[in-house]
């Protein structure tokens, strides 16, 4: 079974309807699907997961307006991937905290003020890298997950273990999931996804690479943005599904967090 950048946004207005749908104007590959094979988990076991969502629906059923995912790295700045908010103005964006449930009505709503997108985004999901700021700071039960930086090379070692965040889809019968859900994956090495996409889309220079060769569990559509966790730290932003072989199932590639920290940095810095 194979998969060619697939992304893992779900459609927001008219075509934004997943979990992780892709920027239509520019995005070349199909929408990709949520955690697939993964488990249930909350937001109280990891606060700085959020949903980003249409601002106008934040507060509405079933699903909260979500349709991809996103990660605080400080009170006022969320990360997320470049294809999730490329088409949508700031005005129409939000962020959900704290609501493992996307059917319920707690946690905290944000809206976004300013988006910054990598200027050399491009619509093969080269630097897919997005910052939100957010209109005021969330409460201080929402800690931020610090980012691996260039300095943190042990963390994108072949067989080190990470874990994916996302609200995506369930199966590929695009079964919508409600609840926050998580996949353990294990970082693969950078000439296993180049051997399996030839043509030069995976770039170990702003790409990471994981998966579970177990069960195959891999993030899918409606998780796009969100986060792959190691070391406590954030090195990965869902971006798109591999090619797989029977040997490497369904690996997903990440937006390599380390190879932009000094970009998020400035963002960061930038209130």
């Amino acid at each position: 079974m194979t998969r060619r950048h697939t992304p893992a946004r779900l459609p927001a207005v008219s075509c934004l309807m997943a979990l992780v749908a892709i920027g239509l104007a520019v995005l070349p590959a199909p929408t990709a699907h949520a955690i697939v094979g993964g488990r249930r988990t909350s937001t109280a076991r990891a606060p700085w997961a959020v949903a980003v969502n249409l601002w106008r629906q934040a507060d509405s059923y079933p699903r909260s307006g979500q349709f991809c995912g996103g990660t605080l790295v400080t009170r006022t700045k969320v990360v997320t991937a470049a294809h999730c908010v490329v088409t949508e103005a700031p005005t129409d964006l939000g962020i959900v905290a704290g609501r493992t449930d996307l059917r319920r009505h707690d946690g905290t709503l944000r809206k976004v003020t300013k988006v910054w997108i990598h200027p050399r985004f491009g619509r093969h999901l080269e630097n897919d890298v997005a910052v939100l700021t957010l209109e005021k700071p969330l409460p201080a039960k929402y800690t931020p997950l610090p980012i691996a930086t260039a300095a943190d090379t042990g963390v994108y070692r072949p067989g080190t273990a990470a874990r994916v965040y996302g609200w995506g889809l369930l199966d590929y019968d695009n079964t919508q999931a409600n609840l926050l859900r998580s996949a353990d994956l294990r970082v693969l090495p950078d000439r296993t996804c180049q051997r399996l996409n030839p043509g030069g889309d995976y770039d170990p220079t702003m790409h990471a690479c994981a998966n579970d060769p177990v069960t195959g569990a891999h993030h899918a559509e409606g998780d796009s943005g969100g986060p792959l966790v190691a070391g406590g730290r954030l090195i990965g932003i869902v971006s798109w599904l591999a090619n797989s072989n029977d040997t490497t199932p369904t690996p997903g590639v990440y937006t390599r967090v380390s190879a932009f920290s000094r970009d998020i940095a400035r963002q960061i810095r930038d209130v």
